[in-house]
C-alpha cells in the first residue's frame, strides 16, 4: 500500500489562530493600561504561546513538507513539531475515537505485553502521565486528531484497516 500523509488544516486552524491572537491582543491592551497584570500576561504567555505553536505547526508543514502523522503499511510515524515517535501497527490490538474534553483523539489499545515493557521503560514522569492518561481518557496513549485534513473517523477507519492487514 502507498505511504499517505496528513497534515493540519489552514481552514479548520484559520478560527483557533484568530481566537489565540485576540486574547492575546487584550492581555497586551490590559497590560498597556496597567492593569490586572498578571491576568495580562498570563493570557498572553497561554494564548499568545498557543497560537504561535498552532502557527508553526501549519506553517512548518506547508514550507518543509513534512506531515504530521505518515502512515505505513507497518506504522504511524507522528511528527508533532516537538518530539517524534512512531506507533507500530504490530504493537497494537485496536484504535478508536475518543474524546478528552473539547479534543477529538484516537485512542490506541496496545497488546498487554508491549504496554507493560512501555510502563516500565517510561520515566517517572511518563509512567504518571501513563497513568493519568489512562484514568482520564481511558487510554495511555492516543493520536490528536483536532484540526486535520481528514475527518477523524476516517482516520480511525484508515488505521483499522491497515492494522487488519
Amino acid at each position: 500500500m502507498e505511504e499517505i500523509r496528513i497534515y493540519h488544516s489552514v481552514k479548520k486552524n484559520i478560527a483557533l489562530l484568530a481566537i489565540c491572537f485576540a486574547f492575546a491582543a487584550v492581555g497586551v491592551m490590559m497590560l498597556l493600561d496597567g492593569e490586572k497584570t498578571f491576568i495580562a500576561w498570563t493570557s498572553i504567555l497561554f494564548f499568545g504561546g498557543g497560537g504561535l505553536f498552532v502557527l508553526y505547526l501549519i506553517l512548518r508543514e506547508r514550507i518543509s513538507g513534512k506531515a504530521y502523522y505518515i502512515i505505513t503499511d507497518e506504522s504511524v510515524l507522528v511528527d508533532s513539531g516537538m518530539k517524534k515517535w512512531e506507533v507500530r501497527f504490530a504493537d497494537v490490538e485496536a484504535f478508536y475515537p475518543i474524546i478528552v474534553g473539547s479534543s477529538k483523539q484516537i485512542g490506541i489499545k496496545y497488546k498487554k505485553d508491549v504496554e507493560f515493557q512501555k510502563m516500565n521503560n517510561a520515566s517517572s514522569a511518563g509512567r504518571i502521565f501513563r497513568k493519568l492518561s489512562g484514568m482520564i481518557a481511558g487510554v495511555p496513549e492516543s493520536l490528536p486528531v483536532d484540526g486535520l485534513n481528514i475527518d477523524p473517523q476516517e482516520l480511525c477507519d484508515l488505521l483499522d484497516m491497515r492494522l487488519t492487514k
